[in-house]
């Protein structure tokens, strides 16, 4: 039984380098095919230090259109186009969204919480989108969770990763 007992933890020691940092904002689902809807939730886990987040921001990958955030009672709403979309037109067509905010509630550094927003992925197979989150808390404190991991680093690597949505191959 001890034998059992060492080969597991001895297991679970060398599995731990290979798992994302768990402190991080991230994106559920973390994977999509490529051109589809998607409704992800971008997951914050905790506040700045010990203050509450107030705010999150949330900057839209290129390639990922249509975005429709979904409404957060307690939170305000604010949606920004991207730089240079046309203006939409009547019966509900949808701007190109550059960014997304949630203000004005309060999330407590001791709770976690989701911020939903639904999507179209680009068509592009077997590609990584990475979702920059600025995450505001009370009496100014911030975090931007927007490093992008440079080629054969992982996101344990940075201590403050961009979420990341993988697109599957065809």
């Amino acid at each position: 039984m001890t034998m059992n007992r060492s080969a597991l933890i001895l297991a679970i020691a060398l599995a731990l380098p290979t798992l994302p940092a768990a402190a991080h904002v991230s994106i559920d689902p973390a994977q999509a095919a490529p051109h589809a809807y998607v409704r992800a939730a971008l997951r914050v886990p905790h506040g700045c230090g010990d203050a509450a987040t107030t705010r999150i921001t949330v900057r839209l990958p290129e390639g990922v259109t249509a975005a429709r955030p979904m409404p957060k009672p307690g939170w305000t709403l604010v949606t920004t186009p991207r730089e240079g979309a046309p203006e939409p037109t009547g019966h509900g067509a949808v701007r190109d969204l550059g960014t997304v905010t949630w203000e004005g509630g309060r999330l407590p550094n001791e709770h976690y919480d989701e911020f939903v927003l639904r999507f179209r992925v680009p068509n592009t197979p077997d590609a990584t989108l990475w979702f920059a989150v600025r995450q505001d808390c009370e009496g100014g404190a911030s975090v931007n969770w927007a490093e992008i991991p440079a080629e054969g680093r992982r996101l344990s690597d940075y201590p403050h990763p961009a979420a990341a949505m993988r697109l599957t191959p065809r």
